[in-house]
């Protein structure tokens, strides 16, 4: 049992809280430093008045309240010591007819938007730099990953300041997190851009990673001169967790129009032991009289670089290359070309791998043959596939968008042999046939939590502006999918954002940082409008395929806070409001915020034959929780109690329930009812 709701009388004195703990027999030793936290300090503030069935008031037994502790407030107290503490001053009964008004009070926003209980708040990584002009704010193109040996910290980096039909940034920025994405630090990437003491005009396709050492790395393309006609791909390095950035240095700077950098992307081999563990590889695409994908590679932690090379043919047409090292140090490049042999000269999606850490290629693969779908009035990655590993058997995953049987879709593919051969694409996507666009992976250490997000219109399919990010999860490698989850609490205006020459640009791509363990979230990042412009965001999702308190509370608790019984355990009360976090979550409150469970009664009759009419909300999706009644005459005694007739209603658009219990007279004098809550 994690807490009681009682009905039965008033507290008056505006103190509250107690021993009730020690006084309370129903529970053996090994369990008694839950209940002190849980029950004793009980859900006295469910409802504000606590009723009996009858009208008079009990013989009042030795009144001992002169010897508490003048802090501990009343309503914390145990309703049996209440009851001997009681002369007439604590505890009042209700009239023979009363009611309540019955109102939600939650204040976490996610449960009141409607959002899955496994989905937590919606953050902004923090305000825009004061550096940017008033009239020039809008971020895009935003990227995310997790420290792999510290996994409370994350990186994002995002556009700052984007251009609309010339392209780039005023400059790129990063934000970072030591706490698990419950605070942020933002800044511009210094020494990037003019406007941050560097020498670049523009900035463009920021990416992150992070080493075994726990050094940042931003890499980006820098403009070599106002228009983007000339660019450089450099990469900046933290070695203090993001406090400070070395200057930037270049991995490739053009100096010729017949060679041209586009579309960057960094990978990093974090498998100790491997080959080239700690290499760094950076690809993009080199536009000349094709457009193949090269590659450079740093092994003393981004200082100096190998020369350029291709890890295609030359003669390729492609783009959109994610490099990413395998558990064996394999390097696997994933990428779009646009005449692909696979295909009868057709789209599709192909992969290149290297053993020897990117020196020398593989023959491309077909991943998969592909059309671009795009999404009307918007400026989007249709040719970027998003790709992804895991860390314990090696399996593949790409996902793309397209046309899947006549509609949009956002389609999943995996391999287990190191791209040699792949899946039959499968939709992951259940939107009705509404534009979506900018889909992301990610797949948890051990492979079998697949994540992957994308913006969809599904909210507003009558709307062809306003988006919102939504989640499919798979817990079986990919091979079975969840329904989505939407994750935005506001949908977002595109027509908010930069409006270029393709459409409105939120960004060519996001990304999600997976989740390590159960305790861990996924975080994805997008750009969301809700501020006025566009602006970086993410959330924090506990993974499980149900509803659970493990999950509610991984959305909202870090690794260091879960692994503190005194703040993240179930009988805690991090938020000092009576309502420890079992309950918070059984009621769809917020574990940080003063709040209380929203209920309703109403008595009708007198005496004995006394009706109690009760309507309370709770969480009505949650597969560990039972709620339950107790009777009894003395408050000490308590037996199961049978509503008379229970209705359960939905509270759309929330995923809770309002339930109408109904209870009859009372065979004595008193009858006292209480809610049981019990995590299972």
């Amino acid at each position: 049992m994690i807490g009681d709701h009682f009905f039965g009388f008033r507290v008056l004195n505006p103190w509250a809280w107690s021993l009730l703990a020690k006084r309370s027999g129903e529970v053996n030793a090994r369990h008694e430093p839950f209940r002190r936290a849980v029950v004793l300090a009980s859900i006295l503030r469910l409802a504000p008045v606590l009723l009996s069935t009858s009208s008079a008031l009990a013989a009042p037994l030795t009144n001992t309240f002169f010897k508490l502790p003048p802090h501990l407030p009343l309503n914390r107290i145990s309703s049996g010591l209440l009851m001997l503490l009681n002369h007439g001053d604590l505890v009042q009964w209700p009239t023979n007819t009363g009611s309540t008004a019955y109102a939600h009070r939650s204040t976490d926003p996610s449960i009141v938007a409607g959002l899955d209980p496994r989905v937590g708040l919606n953050l902004q990584l923090g305000p825009d730099p004061s550096s940017l002009p008033s009239n020039q704010r809008a971020q895009a193109e935003p990227h995310i990953v997790r420290d792999p040996l510290n996994p409370d910290t994350l990186v994002a980096t995002f556009q700052e300041g984007r251009y609309t039909s010339d392209g780039g940034a005023i400059d790129c920025g990063y934000s970072v997190t030591h706490d698990g994405g419950l605070s942020w630090t933002r800044a511009l990437i210094p020494l990037l851009t003019q406007v941050a003491g560097g020498p670049y005009y523009r900035a463009t396709d920021p990416v992150a990673g992070i080493d075994l050492s726990g050094n940042i790395y931003l890499n980006t393309l820098g403009a070599l001169d106002s228009l983007f006609d000339f660019g450089s791909v450099v990469i900046s390095r933290s070695t203090n967790g993001g406090v400070t950035f070395d200057a930037p240095v270049e991995i490739f700077r053009q100096t010729s129009s017949s060679l041209s950098p586009d579309k960057n992307w960094m990978a990093i081999n974090t498998f100790s032991g491997t080959p080239f563990a700690g290499r760094i590889v950076v690809t993009w695409t080199m536009f000349t009289a094709a457009s193949p994908i090269a590659r450079s590679y740093s092994d003393d932690g981004g200082r100096t670089w190998s020369g350029y090379s291709y890890a295609t043919p030359s003669s390729y047409s492609c783009q959109g290359s994610q490099p990413l090292f395998m558990r064996d140090g394999t390097l696997a490049i994933p990428y779009w070309n646009f005449a692909s042999s696979f295909a009868g000269g057709g789209e599709a999606i192909e992969i290149v791998t290297s053993t020897n850490g990117g020196a020398t290629f593989s023959s491309p693969r077909l991943v998969a043959a592909a059309t671009e779908y795009d999404a009307p009035n918007m400026r989007q990655g249709s040719f970027l596939p998003s790709a992804a590993t895991d860390r314990t058997n090696g399996v593949l995953g790409v996902v793309y968008q397209t046309t899947y049987q006549g509609s949009p879709r956002v389609m999943f593919t995996r391999s287990s042999d190191k791209g040699v051969t792949w899946t039959a694409p499968k939709p992951v996507s259940d939107n009705p046939g509404t534009p979506l666009f900018n889909p992301a992976l990610s797949f948890s250490p051990d492979g079998q939590t697949v994540t992957v997000i994308f913006y969809d219109e599904r909210v507003h399919p009558a709307q062809n502006a306003l988006v919102d990010i939504f989640m499919a999860q798979s817990f079986d490698g990919g091979a079975t999918w969840q329904p989505n989850l939407r994750l935005t609490t506001v949908s977002s205006d595109v027509t908010l954002a930069p409006l270029t020459s393709s459409g409105y640009m939120l960004g060519d791509y996001q990304a999600v940082a997976p989740p390590n363990s159960p305790n861990l979230p996924a975080v994805p990042v997008w750009i969301d409008t809700r501020t006025g412009n566009p602006d970086p965001f993410i959330t924090r999702v506990g993974i499980a395929p149900q509803i659970t308190f493990a999950g509610w509370r991984a959305a909202r608790f870090n690794t260091a806070q879960i692994a503190n019984p005194a703040i993240g355990g179930p009988g805690a009360d991090p938020d000092n409001d009576g309502v420890v976090n079992a309950l918070e979550y059984a009621f769809g409150l917020n574990p940080w915020q003063n709040d209380a469970p929203a209920s309703s009664f109403q008595l009708t009759g007198s005496g004995a034959s006394t009706m109690l009419n009760t309507t309370y909300e709770r969480l009505g999706t949650a597969s560990d929780l039972t709620y339950s009644w107790l009777s009894s005459f003395d408050l000490v005694n308590w037996t199961t109690a049978y509503p008379s007739n229970v209705v359960i209603t939905s509270n759309s658009p929330r995923l809770t329930q309002n339930v109408t219990s109904s209870f009859g007279p009372a065979t004595n004098a008193a009858r006292f009812y209480r809610l049981t809550v019990h995590l299972n």
